[in-house]
């Protein structure tokens, strides 16, 4: 697992503005948003009262429970689940393969397509995915407790138009002085787009900056706008598609965010088994996906049909290689994320040394805190509050014997 590295602090000023909008899963009685997908199939998949069929090369785990422990007791988990982003859909995957039906689960799904928003409807779930954007204003303003790490984004990319100037000669500081670009400013693009600019010694400052949300920004740059864009996930994948140049993205510059997932206070007090069971199914059900070419199709196939359910630009093609594209930790990898410690990385808190995921949320919120969103402040506050918990990997770890 790449680790990403904290970059020296950008010392621009960009207003923090960044709205999405909510909207509702579909969802079968059971609460899941997905459904059989049974063209080509190739066996099926049943726990309890749910079966469904694999397509050709799928195959569903021999244990449904992932060696887990059922509930004696029927349990409902709600879920809020980000639209498009590979970093909620493990939850899906293991809906619709069965096993929280087997482990006496019922999941219920509420949509958002951004962080934020996500955190400030928060009355909707009980535990929450988002990327680092919604991760840094959850730290900063909510008490939530932030339990897992989902992904880290290294399809964050910077593209420009094939017959620019900017595509023959993407790194010549001169031409980037005054181009436009459009992304959605608070969000890691942004951190994405002001590193690249530093490696030409250039800051926020030298572009004209417009703001549009990730999926609005590759309608408007289809439409003309900008010079260069800013987007990531299967949107990243659209611009490619559509013939634009990617000139650089999160992972060549060494900064693979993470998206991670918060539990409330309260069902982490009166359910943390709950909580840690699912995390534990949603990395194990990563791990289930990467085993064969065709578990990793079916997870597509899954992921196209929610984003053609919710409205999400999508396809065939781009569900295949946003899968491919997905960095989720195996369960060791998660574990030694929330358990293995080391310094400040910044050099700004000797209190106390930190978990591994801690230095890696550090390398947006300083980013952040830079650019006039966060204070230190309020960095050593989430800190010294151990708002980033470890107790849920602790017992993902012995639930698990690892």
């Amino acid at each position: 697992m790449k680790k990403a590295t904290t970059k020296r602090l950008l010392a621009t000023l960009l207003s923090f503005a960044m709205m999405f909008a909510l909207v509702a899963c579909s969802g079968n009685e059971n609460g899941s948003s997905g459904g059989n997908n049974s063209a080509n199939s190739g066996g099926t998949s049943s726990g309890g009262g749910h079966e469904v069929e694999l397509i050709d090369g799928a195959t569903a785990p021999e244990d449904l429970t992932f060696g887990l422990t059922p509930f004696e007791d029927r349990q409902t988990l709600r879920i809020g689940f980000f639209t498009g982003s590979p970093l909620s859909y493990a939850f899906l995957f293991a809906d619709n393969l069965g096993v929280f039906d087997a482990l006496n689960i019922d999941v219920e799904y509420s949509c958002f397509t951004g962080g934020p928003a996500m955190m400030e409807a928060n009355s909707e779930w009980d535990m929450a995915s988002c990327g680092l954007g919604g991760v840094c204003t959850a730290l900063a303003g909510y008490d939530f407790t932030l339990v897992d790490v989902t992904d880290y984004e290294e399809n964050m990319a910077i593209f420009v138009r094939p017959d620019s100037e900017l595509a023959n000669d993407p790194t010549n500081p001169d031409l980037w002085k005054g181009a436009t670009v459009v992304y959605p400013a608070g969000t890691t693009g942004q951190a994405v787009l002001a590193q690249y600019l530093e490696t030409m010694g250039l800051t926020l400052s030298d572009v004209e900056s417009v703001n549009m949300d990730n999926a609005n920004g590759l309608t408007g740059f289809n439409g003309g706008t900008g010079d260069a864009l800013v987007c990531w996930n299967a949107i990243a994948l659209s611009a490619e598609d559509r013939g634009y140049v990617r000139v650089t993205d999160s992972g060549q510059l060494n900064l693979p965010f993470p998206c991670c997932t918060f539990a409330q206070t309260e069902i982490m007090e009166s359910n943390p088994d709950l909580v840690a069971a699912a995390v534990a199914v949603f990395h194990l059900t990563y791990e289930w996906v990467t085993e064969s070419e065709g578990n990793a199709a079916q997870a597509a196939a899954w992921y196209l049909e929610h984003c053609d359910e919710e409205g999400f630009l999508c396809d065939e093609s781009i569900a295949e290689r946003t899968i491919n594209w997905w960095r989720c930790p195996t369960v060791d990898e998660y574990i030694a994320l929330f358990t293995e410690t080391e310094p400040d990385e910044a050099g700004l808190y000797t209190s106390r040394d930190l978990l591994q995921i801690e230095n890696d949320i550090l390398s947006g919120f300083d980013f952040f805190t830079s650019v006039g969103s966060y204070t230190e402040a309020q960095r050593t506050q989430f800190l010294d509050d151990q708002r980033v918990d470890n107790s849920i990997a602790l017992a993902v770890k012995e639930m698990l014997g690892r």
